[in-house]
């Protein structure tokens, strides 16, 4: 008996070596293994599949903040380095007004390389931009416009493409003279009245609209922006969250909720609004850029804040926060 008790004892410590020892051979490799080099080997292409054999500016984001900026080749490839795991955005501009920013969402594990292709679209004429990227709702479909009020509405988004909104104003309010029932014209009335601070007449064309068709995504956002300009952040929340229930796809609703946190002094939750909207958005949020780096400074970290300002003024020099933009970029400058 006790012969056998030892001969078992003797087995079971060699299965433990054994054990062990295969322990010992495979486990090294995630003990030594560089948690900071994965990488991301891409190339662009454009719509005819062949290479982009030019010079295109790559943007590196996380769910947080914009990582980096590098450029590709004149072969149109890039690569980036030394990346831990985690999820990553990749976007590819091109320095003129040819082609659509391109995206794409990456899942990096430790150590690994990431091959990826971006592929350009062609961009549209901005007024026909404009009009394909606009929500229709099932009302504005079964809308029969008169062809003479469409020509005024499609003549007034010419003018907002130009930013002349008091023009705009008029081509809509002639487009509805001729169809009242006109959603998408009475919307942007409405639009045209908030930029112009015209707000309770902007309030009152959205509340028409809403009245007529309660799930139109475009007037729920502009209640949403009638809001924010009386400072009714709490509501204008609110609001924009109705919006994004309308339709989840559309992050400039993001973009204005992050706002909204950020001028109630909430930038732990404003912070991840912005950043998501400007990497679902790309050129729609460019002024999550300026809002980012309102945030950065204001705990800090100004390298951070001149990197997110160089990129709103470079992106959107005629956007809506410019004047803004540069004056925080005056004071950071200053404190160097």
């Amino acid at each position: 008996m006790r012969k056998t008790a030892r001969a078992c004892c003797v087995l079971c410590c060699l299965l433990t070596l054994s054990l062990l020892s295969q322990a010992q051979d495979i486990e090294p490799k995630y003990k030594t293994a560089d948690t900071n080099n994965a990488v991301i080997h891409g190339r662009v292409v454009l719509p005819s599949g062949f290479a982009a054999e030019r010079f295109f500016r790559v943007t590196l984001r996380n769910t947080q903040s914009t990582l980096m900026t590098t450029y590709t080749n004149k072969s149109g490839e890039f690569q980036i380095r030394n990346l831990s795991e985690g999820t990553y955005y990749v976007q590819v501009d091109a320095p003129d007004e040819t082609y659509e920013p391109a995206t794409r969402r990456i899942e990096l594990g430790r150590g690994l390389f990431a091959d990826i292709t971006l592929e350009l679209r062609e961009k549209k004429d901005p007024a026909a931009s404009r009009l394909s990227a606009r929500v229709v709702s099932a009302a504005e479909l079964r809308q029969a416009i008169p062809p003479a009020a469409k020509k005024q509405y499609e003549q007034g988004l010419k003018f907002v493409t130009k930013g002349d909104y008091s023009q705009a104003a008029t081509c809509f309010e002639g487009a509805l003279a001729l169809y009242p029932e006109y959603i998408a014209a009475r919307n942007d009335l409405g639009a045209q009245y908030l930029k112009l601070k015209r707000v309770d007449e902007a309030e009152k064309h959205f509340q028409i609209v809403l009245g007529n068709d309660p799930k139109n995504f475009n007037a729920t956002f502009n209640m949403g922006l009638v809001q924010v300009e009386r400072r009714d952040y709490l509501g204008a929340i609110a609001t924009l969250n109705q919006a994004i229930s309308i339709d989840s796809s559309r992050p400039v609703a993001r973009l204005w909720i992050g706002i909204a946190k950020l001028e109630m002094g909430n930038t732990a939750e404003a912070e991840p609004e912005l950043t998501k909207s400007l990497i679902m958005g790309g050129a729609e949020c460019v002024a999550a850029h300026y809002h980012l780096a309102r945030i950065y400074a204001a705990r800090g970290d100004f390298s951070e804040a001149a990197k997110a300002l160089r990129s709103y003024l470079d992106e959107a020099p005629r956007g809506e926060f410019v004047k803004e933009a540069k004056q925080l970029q005056q004071q950071i400058e200053k404190r160097k």
